[in-house]
């Protein structure tokens, strides 16, 4: 949690007017080429570690498009378990088209998300009246787009550095299917983590806001 805060502490004053020229981004003068990126705040979600990598590809110093996927353990039958969530697997891609400027580029995404795990010791709300439960399998998608803006520069010959932000809005749906209900229906709520979210079926629509950084490797020469 502290490396998490070190890097926001980092990324605000990109964003903040503080050494703004440091930040700007420089006329990549890209076209025809390729850059291998990597999210490395993905490693830090509180629910499960996730890699998440994708490439970007200019078309023209004016235009790219930049498309990315990330995995948790689970995928692969590795344990990523945390808290109240069992077996639980993650994957998500995101795309985006990026309109460059000398000074700063605007993005549009769309992204999807797809979790599946088994939930314990939780309740489901259902017709306002509370299902206490043991074990309950959890599917949980979401799909959202956004808008972004962000800067893009040069920290080496062939590594760049992309700090961003944005805001846009995000569809969720879950399935909450009772395994196992618990015995002692008269239970005191109890708050943790995201908990609320995995506490009904159907959808909801909430604001979505993205702040971060990713890196970037050219993959042939400026």
């Amino acid at each position: 949690m502290k490396i998490l805060l070190r890097l926001l502490l980092f990324l605000v004053p990109a964003f903040g007017g503080v050494n703004v020229s440091g930040f700007a981004q420089q006329t990549l003068e890209l076209d025809n080429q390729l850059i291998f990126k990597t999210s490395p705040l993905a490693l830090f979600e509180p629910e499960t570690i996730v890699i998440q990598g994708g490439i970007e590809y200019f078309f023209s110093p004016k235009f790219s498009i930049q498309s990315e996927i990330g995995v948790n353990g689970g995928i692969f039958g590795i344990n990523s378990s945390r808290g109240k969530n069992e077996d639980f697997r993650l994957w998500r891609t995101k795309n985006e088209l990026k309109f460059h400027t000398k000074k700063h580029y605007w993005g549009l995404e769309i992204f999807f998300v797809k979790k599946d795990f088994i939930r314990t010791e939780d309740y489901l709300s259902d017709y306002n009246a509370k299902i206490w439960y043991n074990k309950a399998k959890v599917d949980f998608q979401v799909l959202g787009t956004g808008l972004k803006f962000g800067k893009q520069k040069y920290v080496s010959e062939n590594l760049l550095l992309d700090t961003f932000f944005g805001i846009g809005i995000r569809s969720r749906y879950r399935k909450v299917n009772i395994l196992e209900v618990a015995p002692n229906q008269d239970k005191e709520d109890e708050y943790f983590l995201a908990s609320n979210r995995y506490r009904f079926n159907g959808w909801d629509y909430i604001p979505h806001l993205t702040l971060g950084f990713k890196v970037g490797i050219l993959s042939g020469k400026r």
